[in-house]
């Protein structure tokens, strides 16, 4: 498969999906690492060595009409977009977060996410999937940018959770439904939110 990890960060999910992908390096298939901070890039480089996963292929991407996720466009099996989002998931972990959180960051964070959707989702292949990613408890960031994506995006429909669930993690199934979330009220965990998107055409 031909994998991306579209807001790959400092590389923890990308040395994830390459553990995933094959061994020791040797990736089976193609894993993109891209972001748009070159610095982060640069940050990932020594993780990808210690982990030996030399097949991991690092792109720093610009935030709007880049020419590689056009030449590139149709292309991905899998694409992985954890956006940038508000993190009041974890806010109880770091109890300091939501004193840095201003009213007007969602709505440039809504922005944020819906370019990052659109650019992402124009990378996968027909039958290809799209999984986004918060790690938000916020409707705004999650339920709401997924109706806005289907509205938006017609080529793709949400697979139900518990169907994805069983096919990739196995055991007990969370409840059915477009997307996954997670909550300390509810699981115990930090706040989560993902929907695995199909690409139908």
């Amino acid at each position: 498969m031909t994998v991306v990890d579209f807001c790959a960060g400092a590389g923890g999910k990308t040395l994830a999906l390459a553990a995933d992908m094959g061994e020791a390096g040797r990736v089976v298939g193609r894993l993109f690492a891209c972001d748009v901070s070159a610095n982060r890039m640069e940050r990932m480089q020594s993780r990808i060595k210690r982990a030996g996963a030399f097949a991991v292929k690092r792109r720093t991407i610009s935030a709007r009409d880049d020419n590689w996720v056009a030449e590139n466009a149709g292309r991905a099996d899998r694409v992985l977009a954890d956006v940038p989002c508000t993190g009041t998931g974890t806010w109880r972990r770091d109890s300091h977060a939501k004193w840095r959180f201003q009213p007007t960051d969602l709505a440039e964070l809504q922005g944020i996410q819906q370019r990052i959707l659109r650019d992402s989702a124009s990378l996968v292949k027909p039958g290809g999937r799209l999984v986004y990613a918060t790690c938000s408890l916020l409707q705004e960031e999650n339920e709401q940018q997924l109706a806005w994506f289907l509205e938006n995006m017609p080529d793709f429909a949400p697979l139900p959770i518990d169907q994805v669930w069983s096919e990739t993690v196995g055991g007990p199934p969370p409840p059915a439904g477009p997307g996954l979330r997670l909550s300390p009220a509810s699981t115990g965990t930090d706040g989560f939110f993902c929907s695995v998107l199909e690409r139908q055409n």
